[in-house]
């Protein structure tokens, strides 16, 4: 486990926070977005992978990309609730920004819908990606799932769960998986709004992400803030720990006094100082070979 020192790094956050309340209706996610650049990159909006209004996504493809590039799919977080891609614009630009192509979907909420649909919908929108990235200059065979929060809890079950794999028609599965601040050990549900999430499932075990570990699935990066009060740490540690237990390739970096959303905030440009989470994706990605 490594561990990166950035000292009082969540008040930055509390500041951008602070100071979206005092514009109005703008939110965090809007202040980080102006920080977003006019030019930064080429977007493809709202290609359905889906019949469901929510089942789209947007792509978006560095401006000058000279070849096939690696991809990256990158899931918003929001207890499973809410969420919208329009609102991460700002991740977009920091992975376009290193050469990626990155794509950023939406999926089907409860209370509309529970367990495991937004997991379905995750591995379907990665199927469309696998299907048609190379359209946009996206190379499918490195293709990298990302995610912070629930969506991080996402990315890991497209990663880990084969058999959704195998009912969304993915040929591949991915390249490598970067996890945010997310839940993969988190038995038992102690929130009520979460046990209403996952009341479907005829087993809790099956719905947690560290139970479908074998050992030979994509190699994961997980990133956690210990100031995270949100998600616990041991669910990082956890699932870090099955895979290498289990023969796989899994990498642990905690951040010192970062908390649960500074962790995302800090992919926005004005905010790398908090932690230095773009570079350490980037690596991971440039020194991952796929299957």
């Amino acid at each position: 486990m490594m561990t990166r020192h950035h000292k009082n790094s969540p008040l930055q956050f509390l500041a951008i926070v602070s100071l979206s309340t005092l514009l109005g209706a703008c939110s965090a996610l809007d202040v980080l977005n102006a920080s977003v650049g006019p030019g930064a990159y080429q977007q493809t909006a709202d290609k359905n992978y889906g019949p469901h209004p929510r089942q789209n996504l947007d792509i978006y493809t560095p401006k000058n990309l000279p070849a096939s590039a690696d991809v990256i799919i990158f899931f918003y977080g929001g207890r499973w609730q809410s969420g919208d891609k329009r609102d991460y614009r700002f991740v977009a630009e920091a992975f376009t920004s290193k050469g990626l192509v990155t794509v950023i979907p939406n999926y089907r909420l409860f209370p509309e819908v529970a367990y495991p649909v937004f997991n379905q919908d995750a591995a379907a929108a990665y199927q469309w990606v696998e299907t048609h990235i190379q359209k946009y200059q996206g190379n499918p065979k490195r293709i990298f799932i990302a995610g912070h929060s629930a969506g991080a809890y996402m990315a890991a079950m497209v990663t880990l769960n084969e058999r959704l794999q195998e009912h969304a028609g993915i040929k591949m599965p991915p390249c490598g998986m970067i996890g945010m601040a997310g839940p993969y050990d988190f038995l038992p549900f102690s929130d009520e709004d979460i046990k209403q999430v996952f009341a479907p499932a005829d087993r809790p075990i099956e719905t947690q992400p560290i139970h479908y570990v074998n050992g030979t699935e994509a190699a994961m990066l997980l990133l956690y803030g210990e100031a995270d009060d949100i998600v616990w740490p041991h669910n990082a540690k956890n699932l870090t720990n099955s895979v290498l237990q289990h023969g796989g390739q899994a990498q642990l970096i905690t951040y010192k006094d970062v908390g649960h959303a500074s962790l995302v905030a800090s992919l926005a440009k004005p905010l790398h100082h908090i932690a230095p989470t773009l570079k350490d994706i980037i690596h991971f990605i440039r020194q991952t070979r796929c299957h």
